[in-house]
C-alpha cells in the first residue's frame, strides 16, 4: 500500500496559506475530509506523527475561525451600509449642490442645471459631455463672466435623446486664468439603491453622495404635519 503524505507537509502548508488568501477557497468541510483520508490511507508502518496530527487539526481550527470572521464583516458591513443608506433620505427634499464629473442620465426627466463659478471672468471655456466610451454626445460654450449656467437636457449634438447610461462631464478653462467650479444644482428628489451602491436622483440624473458639495433648505418642508420631523 503506497503512503499519502501528510496533509502537514510543506507544500501542502503553502498551498493552504495560498487559498486562505484567495478568499477561503477550500471550507472546514473539505478539510476534515483530507486529514480523515490521510488517516485512512497512511502508511502503517509510517505513520503520521502525533505532532503532525496536532498541526493539522490546528490548521483546521484556523480555517473555520477565518471563515467566522469573514462571515462576521460581511454582516457587519452589510449593516453599515444599511444605516447609511437610511441617512441618506434626509437628503430628499433638500436643494444641494453636488461636483460635476461622473454622472449617470435616467430614462427620463431633465439633468439639473450647471452652475458654473471662477475667481476670474472665464473666457473660451467649454462644457463637454461625453459617454461611457469616451465619445463627445454635446458641447457647450460658456458664457464669458465669472459666473454662468449651462443647462444640459439630455440631447446630443442631433437634438435627440441619448440612452440612459453612465455619462462625463468635463470643464475645459479655454484662455481663463482662474480656476472654474462646476456644480449640479437641484432638489433631491430620492435616494436609490443600484448594485454599485445608494444613489441620489436630481431631475434625470443619479450623483453620487460623496459628491455632494453644499446641503441647503428642505423644499418639501411645508408638506410635513405639524409635529413631524423634517
Amino acid at each position: 500500500m503506497s503512503a499519502v503524505s501528510g496533509i502537514g507537509s510543506t507544500t501542502t502548508t503553502t498551498d493552504t496559506t495560498s487559498t486562505a488568501g484567495t478568499g477561503l477557497q477550500g471550507n472546514k468541510d473539505e478539510f476534515l475530509k483530507l486529514f480523515m483520508a490521510q488517516l485512512q490511507h497512511q502508511d502503517p508502518l509510517n505513520p503520521t506523527s502525533g505532532a503532525d496530527m496536532v498541526s493539522q487539526l490546528a490548521q483546521f481550527g484556523a480555517v473555520e475561525q477565518a471563515q467566522q470572521a469573514n462571515q462576521q464583516l460581511s454582516e457587519i458591513s452589510a449593516s453599515q451600509q444599511s444605516a447609511a443608506s437610511a441617512q441618506l433620505a434626509n437628503l430628499v427634499g433638500r436643494d444641494c449642490e453636488v461636483a460635476v464629473g461622473d454622472v449617470s442620465l435616467t430614462a427620463t426627466g431633465t439633468p439639473p442645471p450647471i452652475s458654473l463659478t471662477s475667481d476670474q471672468p472665464m473666457a473660451g471655456a467649454v462644457v463637454v459631455v461625453t459617454d461611457a466610451d469616451g465619445k463627445e454626445i454635446r458641447r457647450f460654450t460658456v458664457p464669458a463672466g465669472t459666473s454662468a449656467t449651462v443647462q444640459w437636457d439630455g440631447t446630443d449634438a442631433n437634438g435627440q435623446r441619448v440612452a440612459a447610461g453612465d455619462y462625463h462631464i468635463d470643464v475645459q478653462p479655454g484662455t481663463s486664468a482662474g480656476t472654474i467650479t462646476a456644480q449640479w444644482s437641484g432638489v433631491v428628489d430620492a435616494v436609490e439603491l443600484t448594485s454599485d451602491g445608494p444613489r441620489l436622483r436630481m431631475g434625470g440624473i443619479l450623483v453620487t453622495p460623496a459628491d455632494v458639495r453644499t446641503i441647503g433648505t428642505n423644499q418639501t418642508a411645508g408638506v410635513f404635519p405639524q409635529g413631524d420631523s423634517q
